[in-house]
């Protein structure tokens, strides 16, 4: 496999796999924001992400990170670069 290519299945993997935890961490600091208003009597959530999404990008990430490393390493074993 190419290195761009395996950088990019990397990054974009890593992406996948961090999105829920940035979904959440925002979500905790846009609730944290409207209860510190004064004046504040109620605030209404939106949905959250899903159970199945959050499953899918880390499922999907993980897959090409892993597949990524697997690739590469059998690329480079065939050409003789990996030690």
């Amino acid at each position: 496999m190419k290195t761009p290519v395996a950088i990019t299945l990397i990054l974009i993997g890593g992406l996948l796999v961090a999105a829920p935890i940035f979904s959440d961490h925002f979500e905790r600091q846009q609730l944290a924001a409207a209860i510190s208003k004064p004046n504040v009597n109620e605030v209404r959530l939106g949905p959250t992400l899903s159970t199945e999404y959050r499953f899918g990008c880390w499922f999907l990430g993980g897959v090409m990170v892993f597949s990524a490393v697997i690739l590469s390493t059998f690329a480079g074993k065939r050409t003789g670069q990996v030690t």
